[in-house]
């Protein structure tokens, strides 16, 4: 599979016909805090690390592999991962494979850049598989196979080499186990759990509760209204992100912004960079009064386009 240079095209480019837009392409993470009790599927659940990377979707057919974001966007950064993606959509004769671009050690907006990157390849990327589908059952055409299904098939290939890794999935009886887990992981500086119902198909555009994230403190996509200027060293440069948050209200965010981020995003030409997008903020938790408690800049969400309010 030979490398040539190419221009970035969408994944509906490549089929014009596919019956769901870009905020409705594939199925997403419901927050733990956000989980309706009365439709929590039953146990044993499985959960697995949640890595701190970037989806990444690969649609492969006979003769080619092509690598989207969440929205369908394409990333061309990533061709020393086609080999490995073919092999698996081969073995498991399907279509789809769903995995988390990321690399160790290396912050999730730095991945995103990379993944995003037009000129040259980020073969620090790894890709960590999580689920595979058929083009039917993506497209929505059959019945989709339960995740357990899915996952055990994932599960007894062989061809996991040095780019492609499948990720571990472990069964849990309680939410006290998975409670643990998470534990587990945070202390170890992780971001937390995925947690999946096994008997579940796929909900492409939803977040429901048969897939749902588990992480420390809350964790939400807002779009950024407006930038305010800095005080004290911060002066002339940007002081905190205006976001927009439940009900109409606003969170004002300060921390986790790097000098750099401050300097560029309050210049008048590179101001349109941050305000308008999306942006990932994590907090201890929400207030007594509806607002974040110690917001915190986590990074852009390239990959996104509306917000979670």
């Amino acid at each position: 599979m030979a490398t040539k240079k190419k221009t970035a095209k969408t994944f509906f480019d490549y089929h014009p016909d596919f019956p769901r837009d870009k905020s409705h392409l594939v199925q997403l993470c419901l927050p733990r805090e956000k989980m309706n009790n009365k439709k929590t599927p039953q146990f044993p659940l499985m959960y697995s690390e949640k890595l701190d990377g970037v989806f990444c979707f690969a649609v492969c057919d006979t003769t080619s592999v092509h690598i989207f974001s969440r929205t369908g966007e394409e990333y061309l950064s990533l061709e020393h991962l086609k080999p490995e993606l073919y092999d698996i959509s081969q073995a498991l004769c399907t279509d789809v494979i769903i995995f988390e671009g990321y690399a160790k050690g290396v912050p999730q907006p730095t991945t995103s850049g990379w993944c995003r990157d037009q000129k040259a390849q980020q073969y620090a990327v790894g890709a960590y598989v999580h689920d595979a589908l058929s083009l039917d059952e993506f497209w929505g055409t059959c019945k989709v196979r339960p995740y357990a299904e899915r996952y055990a098939a994932l599960d007894t290939l062989d061809v996991w080499s040095y780019h492609a890794f499948l990720v571990p999935q472990y069964f849990a009886d309680t939410w006290s186990d998975i409670d643990k887990a998470a534990e587990r992981i945070w202390k170890m500086g992780g971001e937390g759990l995925v947690v999946r119902d096994p008997n579940a198909g796929y909900f492409p555009g939803k977040r429901n509760e048969t897939m749902i994230k588990v992480k420390k403190g809350v964790s939400y996509d807002l779009k950024v209204l407006a930038l305010n200027e800095g005080t004290g060293k911060y002066k002339g440069m940007l002081g905190s992100l205006v976001c927009k948050f439940r009900g109409g209200k606003e969170v004002i965010v300060g921390s986790g912004l790097t000098d750099v981020q401050r300097t560029r995003w309050w210049s008048p030409f590179f101001y349109d960079e941050i305000v308008g997008k999306i942006v990932q903020i994590d907090a201890m938790a929400e207030s007594t009064k509806g607002l974040l408690r110690e917001p915190r800049f986590k990074g852009v969400r390239h990959d996104k386009a509306e917000g979670d309010f």
